[in-house]
């Protein structure tokens, strides 16, 4: 980049130069015009003192002898300055310049142009170098009356033309004197005059700097002269409105980012060259490790060529139609992902992506599927056997009273089974809603415990069941769940494991604590559950033994209701399998709840 003089240097040279110019001209011209009448200044002295010598001469002769005379213009010239000439032909009759004895050696003056111009009739005048005194003379020449038949006489004034010179020379010196300290003042005042214009200059300079960078208090309030106030009053104007629309733009963007990030949607924000260029924490949710691909594709983020495929085309169109895909992420869980393609400030295409997880619902839907499904299979075999059993009692009733009383015996059965299947989906709906705010949640384990014991008491003495609660720590916490649900998990846990353990035997539960979690434990001795279906008894009428009505009435909502339960408290349930390992037989289910 060349490089830019600043103002004030310009403003100093230019005006400095002008000036130096204008007096240069002035000088010229002055110097001109002051030869000029010098020269008519001395021309109009010399001509007086020629009148002056002529007249001296007139009234101080006749001479008596011609050295009188001499010794006479001797003495005038030394009083005038000048050099006096008598000249008559071609003698020079008497010379102030010379000795008396020496005029008859001197040289022919009557061819001299000023003699010739006097004998002529005029006032002769000539300058040139004389021989006689080696310098440089102005001569002026005029004919004297003659006396009658008497020959011509011509006097002659010569005056040194050094003595005009160092005249014009003095006066020169004299304006230079004057114009160069005129010069020296006129540059200062320049200087300073340029000086008051660059700091003002400066301050507008400053103030728009600070105003760039965000003081926009910054004001001029001085300036160096009256036509800076319009400009000063603009930017003063500029900031204040820059500094409420910067306000603006802020609280704006605040607003912005606020929304962005607390949207529960997953936001991306893709830049021209379609990188990643901003993701918000509900995307993580979604994509765990998005964040850590900002500048990459989103196909690195998201592993799904689908979505960067859809991303390619609408920035190749250039199209700023809205999309709407259903996409499948992973295993269940699915999005709804919505591309809004929009145009930056320059016009070109960029892309936002929009990411609804909609896997809950997805998963809500399959589950009232799978739920329709189960209970209408749940409830129509007892409901087939119900209606069949009285059609035949009120139809053709059985004459043994036996029999009467078997087939009431099966009705009745039917009826609690199917009240157990509507008694489990309403435990389990009341334990999808949740309850209570963790912080209010406060259960005893060892009361729940020997509740839910005396609950199972009679169902383990009609199978021989030894129900065994082990000795747990002394000042047991209490967990963060509220007692009727701790004591539906426990009597879940305790039905299942009465059901599935033979006659005769054991079920062991104990309880212990790390501080943070309460961790309860359901072991019997039954036949196990093989690792294929451990996944998937906590799910809705899963049945490890594929008989979905039996004679206790089961209809496989019981894990289901206890891990609802759990995880709505913020703890869990899980089962081992087998829990004896010489035997290979016997469950052990594990229920683990935070501290209250």
């Amino acid at each position: 980049m060349p490089r830019v003089q600043s103002i004030q240097m310009r403003v100093l040279l230019w005006g400095w130069g002008v000036l130096i110019v204008g007096l240069a001209l002035a000088f010229w011209r002055y110097s001109a015009t002051l030869d000029e009448e010098t020269s008519r200044d001395f021309d109009r002295q010399t001509l007086t003192r020629l009148d002056t010598v002529q007249w001296v001469l007139e009234r101080g002769g006749p001479f008596k002898e011609p050295r009188e005379r001499q010794d006479f213009l001797h003495s005038l010239s030394a009083s005038m300055g000048m050099r006096i000439s008598l000249i008559q032909g071609d003698k020079v009759l008497a010379d102030s310049s010379q000795p008396y004895d020496e005029l008859g050696k001197m040289d022919d003056h009557s061819t001299r142009p000023e003699v010739a111009a006097a004998l002529s009739g005029e006032v002769g005048q000539a300058t040139r170098h004389s021989s006689t005194l080696g310098s440089d003379m102005i001569y002026m020449a005029r004919k004297l009356p003659a006396e009658a038949g008497g020959p011509e006489t011509v006097l002659r004034l010569a005056a040194p033309l050094s003595e005009v010179r160092t005249h014009v020379q003095r006066m020169r010196w004299a304006l230079l004197a004057a114009v160069i300290p005129l010069l020296l003042g006129s540059g200062a005042l320049l200087y300073f005059l340029s000086r008051t214009i660059t700091a003002g200059i400066a301050q507008f300079t400053d103030a728009a700097q600070a105003i760039g960078d965000g003081d926009y208090r910054r004001k001029i309030l001085f300036y160096p002269a009256a036509e800076f106030q319009p400009l000063a009053e603009a930017i003063n104007r500029m900031a204040k409105k820059i500094k409420k629309n910067v306000k603006v733009i802020e609280n704006q963007r605040g607003e912005l980012w606020a929304m962005f990030e607390g949207m529960t949607e997953g936001v991306m924000v893709l830049d021209t060259a379609g990188r990643i260029l901003h993701v918000n924490p509900a995307l993580s949710k979604i994509f765990p490790r998005a964040h850590e691909f900002l500048g990459r594709a989103p196909l690195e983020a998201t592993m799904s060529l689908e979505i960067q495929n859809l991303v390619d085309t609408l920035m190749a169109e250039e199209t700023t139609e809205h999309v709407t895909r259903q996409i499948e992420l992973k295993e269940r869980h699915y999005a709804e992902m919505t591309v809004v393609p929009f145009r930056d400030h320059k016009f070109r295409p960029r892309v936002i992506l929009i990411f609804h997880d909609n896997s809950e619902q997805k998963r809500v839907e399959r589950v009232l599927r799978d739920f329709v499904a189960n209970a209408s299979h749940q409830l129509r075999t007892p409901l087939t056997s119900i209606q069949g059993y009285a059609e035949t009692l009120l139809d053709a009733p059985p004459a043994e009273e036996d029999k009467r009383r078997e087939f009431l015996e099966i009705i009745r059965a039917n009826a609690v089974h199917m009240t157990k299947v509507i008694s489990g989906m309403f435990a389990l709906a009341k334990s999808e809603r949740g309850g209570k705010r963790q912080r209010d949640l406060d259960a005893n384990v060892p009361q729940s415990l020997e509740h839910a014991l005396k609950n199972a008491a009679f169902a383990a003495d009609e199978k021989q069941i030894t129900l065994a609660l082990e000795e747990y720590p002394e000042n047991m916490p209490h967990v963060a769940a509220d007692d009727d649900g701790l004591l539906q998990i426990a009597d879940n846990l305790l039905d299942n494991a009465i059901k599935y353990s033979p006659q005769g035997t054991t079920v062991r539960i104990s309880a212990a604590t790390d501080g943070q979690f309460v961790t309860l434990r359901f072991q019997d001795q039954g036949p196990g559950i093989s690792p294929a279906d451990q996944g998937r008894v906590f799910e809705r009428f899963f049945r490890a033994d594929n008989n979905n009505v039996d004679g206790a009435g089961s209809a496989g909502l019981g894990l289901a209701i206890c891990r609802h339960i759990a995880r709505n408290y913020g703890g869990e349930v899980w089962v081992q399998s087998p829990a004896d390992e010489a035997s290979g037989t016997g469950s052990l289910f594990f229920v683990r709840l935070p501290v209250a």
